[in-house]
């Protein structure tokens, strides 16, 4: 088995926005593995972007095509130019349409047509690819049962981090606030209203610590007004920020702080933001799910909690502030399982072995 991707050129094909997180680090792990990555992509408004596609990816040579996250509807497209082209199609669906909008985030009624709409793009764009990526086996389970796909049809890339930008972390500065970090987009799978809990619960005990709160969305104003009305004061907002300015505030922190949302979609992937704190050598605390429990270790290299319960949080959060050696020894460890596993350099190689199977059983 070839040890590298050398001499291989794959096509990254459709609307996918190369800075999200999960495409620029998919990217950057093929490239370490040597392939050369041919981009065709178009970012158009509706069906306008289709003949844009079609014609620049049947004007490329490549080995392989991988159809970027949020690819969904652009696998019709990337299907017909594969079969022309007679080569293997990667579907790195990441997430679901379906679990996101109907399930996590609750836009549309489960029965209602929106709904039938996200399943069957779901559905549809998986049964094209002849390999779909996901992120957990759980999440794989998930899929195979929701939309009646074989299991063996897909494969788990674990997310990781990129460690080109999460990396040289500053010194933490010496003051006497304890202070937990949190960044996302306030949907119903991060659980801030549990986090607000914490908070609150932590007050009360008179511990000084400091809830330092990065991102806006879909719960922003709920939870914003939550905190205002309980005067909960040792939560700070820090809004929207770029994401090369999180390892800056990640490394100032002395905790960093996972999802602890109920829903379903939760219990099913890890988030970028357990990834980032990992690579950033901080310890980490994160719901206790099926996902996380695939390949990290509770009290060895992070910190679990039950989901959806502030006090269990606070109880964590207080355990870890008042132990700093056990702190330290999981966010030390958290590091090196992070290199082995979840780097550039650990997905490079996962990719290498994988593709290299496409190709044997194509």
């Amino acid at each position: 088995m070839k040890e590298s991707l050398a001499g291989m050129r794959i096509c990254y094909f459709g609307h996918y926005k190369p800075e999200y997180s999960r495409n620029r680090i998919i990217m950057k792990a093929l490239r370490k593995a040597g392939a050369e990555i041919i981009e065709v992509n178009n970012q158009s408004p509706g069906i306008l972007r289709f003949p844009i596609l079609f014609s620049r990816g049947m004007r490329q040579k490549f080995d392989l095509m991988i159809v970027g996250f949020l690819g969904h509807s652009d696998m019709p497209l990337a299907r017909l130019v594969c079969t022309i082209k007679r080569v293997p199609l990667l579907f790195d669906a990441y997430t679901s349409l379906y679990e996101a909008n109907v399930q996590d985030r609750r836009l549309c009624r489960p029965k209602s047509l929106s709904a039938q709409r996200w399943y069957y793009i779901d559905y549809i764009a998986c049964r094209l690819a002849d390999i779909v990526l996901l992120d957990t086996n759980t999440h794989i389970q998930y899929f195979g049962k929701t939309f009646g796909i074989p299991t063996n049809k897909f494969r788990r890339i674990w997310v990781g981090a990129d460690d080109e930008i999460m990396s040289s972390p500053e010194k933490r500065p010496d003051r006497s606030e304890f202070v937990v970090f949190f960044y996302g987009s306030f949907i119903p799978l991060h659980g801030l209203e549990y986090i607000i809990e914490a908070a609150k619960i932590l007050k009360e005990k008179g511990e000084h610590v400091r809830f330092e709160i990065v991102g806006g969305g879909q719960t922003y104003t709920e939870i914003r007004n939550t905190v205002d009305k309980r005067n909960i004061n040792n939560v700070h907002f820090m809004g929207r920020v770029h994401y090369k300015e999180l390892p800056s505030l990640i490394s100032q922190s002395d905790l960093c702080l996972g999802i602890f949302g109920l829903t379903p979609k939760a219990q099913r992937v890890i988030p970028n933001k357990v990834y980032d704190g990992l690579a950033m050598a901080k310890c980490v605390i994160t719901a206790d799910t099926p996902a996380v429990r695939e390949t990290l270790t509770h009290g060895k290299n992070i910190w679990l909690c039950e989901p959806g319960n502030g006090k269990a949080l606070a109880e964590g959060i207080l355990t870890l502030k008042r132990n700093r050696d056990l702190r330290q020894d999981i966010a030390r460890n958290g590091y090196q399982y992070f290199k082995s596993h979840f780097s550039i350099e650990a997905l490079s190689k996962d990719l290498v072995s994988f593709i290299n199977s496409v190709f044997n059983g194509y």
